[in-house]
């Protein structure tokens, strides 16, 4: 009788514990999700505020080449840049020998 009863304590704690185990795996997935939300939240609000900054610089920009008589072109015209000549690798060479 008294091992019957030491195996059915057995069992429930056995059963606790793969109870527990179970609520630990859902409370770490809770965690990450809480996590990710977290961070998406954050990107989001960073997202917007560097949007509003860069708004503001441009409006900043818009209003200083005002005041400075420029005239306010949508997009500046950029020069293509000139390819740079590679260096002549005999001349390397030759610097290199003498």
């Amino acid at each position: 009788m008294r091992k019957s009863m030491q195996m059915g304590v057995l069992g429930l704690v056995l059963i606790g514990l793969v109870g527990c185990e179970a609520a630990e795996q859902s409370a770490q997935k809770l965690a990450e999700k809480a996590e990710q939300a977290v961070v998406d939240v954050a990107r989001e609000a960073i997202d917007e505020t560097v949007k509003e900054l860069n708004k503001q610089v441009d409006e900043v920009q818009q209003s200083t080449n005002e005041w400075l008589g420029k005239p306010t072109e949508e997009a500046e015209p950029q020069q293509p840049e000139q390819p740079q000549a590679e260096p002549d690798d005999q001349a390397v060479t030759k610097s290199i020998e003498t």
